[in-house]
């Protein structure tokens, strides 16, 4: 009883949160991309303070690589709606690739175009790949950082299914270094879940997979990373 009294509480405050923010921030798509992206940093810090002090949920971060790097590709686990924002405040201007449905969510979806994230139509095969390949360059030619879900949805703690292989396509056309990002959010924010399990979320930032193998070569590195790293988190 006492977990769904303060799950009730912790998503009443945070949606309502989420929701003001997006209605006072409409003026802001008059602005320039940084404006933009500065309102979503604030919005994660914002929300990570909301989760730890109404959810009881902290994080722990054991980073090998820094988060701050540019021109690099982050591939990061998906497990729940907390890495989808509070993840924006630990990099430096990400620009992350989504499925284009979340395009056309009203006041979020301008947002998100508007700071520089990339859509996937996933209906639209290798041509929305190609599309997502040129934005990608661009932005790492700026000089910005990629965050990727390579999963493409959701996934249970504790579950895996086979990365997509647009992850390898980036990797290799853009010859640079993909970072994997594993953690173990769902434990304590399941995906689609109400209630919300106050712990500690651990993030783990492992060392850049090196540039020069083949595609499958890459997949199966990143894969078993994924696997077997989330698998020790949810034991420890």
């Amino acid at each position: 009883m006492f977990l769904i009294i303060r799950s009730l509480i912790f998503n009443i405050v945070f949606f309502s949160v989420i929701a003001a923010s997006m209605i006072c921030a409409i003026p802001l798509l008059l602005l320039s991309e940084e404006c933009i992206f500065g309102f979503w940093k604030y919005l994660s810090t914002v929300s990570a303070w909301i989760t730890k002090v109404f959810a009881g949920i902290n994080v722990e971060i054991d980073a090998s690589e820094k988060l701050s790097e540019q021109g690099v590709i982050y591939a990061v686990r998906h497990e729940s709606a907390w890495e989808t924002l509070e993840l924006i405040h630990m990099f430096d201007h990400p620009i992350f690739v989504m499925k284009k449905e979340l395009f056309s969510i009203p006041i979020f979806g301008a947002m998100a175009k508007k700071s520089g994230a990339i859509a996937v139509d996933r209906d639209d095969g290798v041509k929305a790949l190609t599309s997502a390949l040129k934005q990608i360059k661009e932005k790492i030619n700026q000089g910005h950082s990629i965050v990727i879900f390579p999963e493409g949805t959701r996934m249970p703690t504790g579950v895996f299914k086979d990365l997509k292989r647009g992850i390898a396509l980036f990797y290799r056309s853009t010859n640079c270094k993909v970072i994997p990002v594993v953690h173990n959010s769902g434990k304590f924010w399941p995906a689609r879940g109400f209630i919300k399990y106050p712990g500690t979320i651990k993030l783990r930032v492992f060392p850049a997979i090196e540039t020069g193998l083949n595609q499958n070569e890459f997949l199966a590195k990143l894969n078993d990373i994924f696997r077997s790293e989330v698998e020790k988190l949810n034991k420890e």
